[in-house]
């Protein structure tokens, strides 16, 4: 168990010390929760661009609406094929007045004769729209294909950028948290050192002359998370009040569902705690590894 008296009465010991501990350690949990939701939310980016992404087929007039029915039928079968829509002409205008009902001398000029028929298909997994679209444009009818490949792979690179950064900054916070709590402690062990060897000296086992040093460091650490923690959710709260994700965010890797910002950083507020119970237990392990000499 944790001793709050003994953090206490260090924390009133070495005030400054202590805020600077806690001031670092509650930035590096933070950073880590702002990095998972960053993850979080550009993986959720991805996978709605996914499902927008899609390789549209455009046929030549001479090739009637029972042909392209018929391929859409066999591309229907295809396991690496999720959806394919059939565009008609006449949908095509629908589309194309409702996307220009703007500029009523453009949609007046434009019947359905010039615009073409097509199919819309989209993939299970991104990587196989390019593959589809080399597969469709030399097949008979086929006028032209459509695939914004750049939208998706530019984004899957910033997203790569977004990754690498965070890591490396998260890995460089919580190796600074853990040398304040090496730091923290070994000033602890410094000012307890005669009463420490006592202890020993009239038989004290070893893990009760470390629970209390190891409760400095989990104090601190857990501490930490909890105030991180209570930020990440303050601002939850104030983005959902704003109407930022109202809807939810899209869970990568499933079928379409969806969790509120609120229920997915209080998720990772529980990953926030886990992370400081383990980082203060393995920093106050190792100092007393080091510095205590049983």
């Amino acid at each position: 168990m944790i001793n709050f008296k003994n953090a206490y009465e260090t924390m009133k010991k070495e005030r400054v010390l202590s805020f600077s501990n806690l001031l670092v350690m509650t930035i590096t949990f933070l950073v880590l929760g702002v990095f998972l939701l960053v993850v979080f939310l550009s993986q959720s980016t991805l996978a709605y661009l996914e499902q927008q992404t899609q390789v549209t087929a455009f046929f030549r007039d001479d090739f009637t609406e029972e042909r392209i029915l018929q391929l859409q039928a066999e591309l229907q079968a295809d396991e690496r094929i999720s959806n394919v829509e059939y565009i008609s002409k006449e949908e095509a205008l629908q589309i194309f007045t409702e996307i220009n009902k703007d500029e009523p001398l453009l949609v007046e000029s434009i019947s359905a004769n010039i615009l073409p028929a097509s199919l819309k298909i989209q993939t299970r997994k991104i990587e196989d729209l390019k593959i589809i679209a080399e597969e469709i444009a030399p097949r008979e009818g086929v006028e032209g294909v459509k695939f914004f490949e750049d939208v998706v792979s530019q984004f899957q690179k910033l997203a790569n950028v977004l990754y690498i950064a965070g890591f490396i900054l998260t890995a460089v916070f919580l190796f600074i948290s853990y040398s304040a709590i090496v730091i923290t402690l070994r000033t602890y062990i410094n000012r307890k050192g005669t009463e420490l060897e006592i202890l020993k000296l009239v038989g004290a086992s070893n893990d009760y002359v470390q629970a209390p040093i190891i409760s400095q460091g989990l104090f601190f650490s857990l501490t930490s998370s909890i105030f991180a923690t209570v930020l990440l959710l303050l601002g939850a709260v104030v983005a959902t009040l704003l109407g930022v994700f109202d809807s939810g965010l899209l869970v990568p890797f499933t079928t379409g569902f969806r969790i509120n910002l609120i229920a997915l950083n209080l998720i990772f507020g529980i990953i926030l705690l886990a992370s400081g119970i383990l980082l203060g237990y393995l920093g106050s392990k190792s100092t007393v590894k080091k510095y205590l000499n049983y």
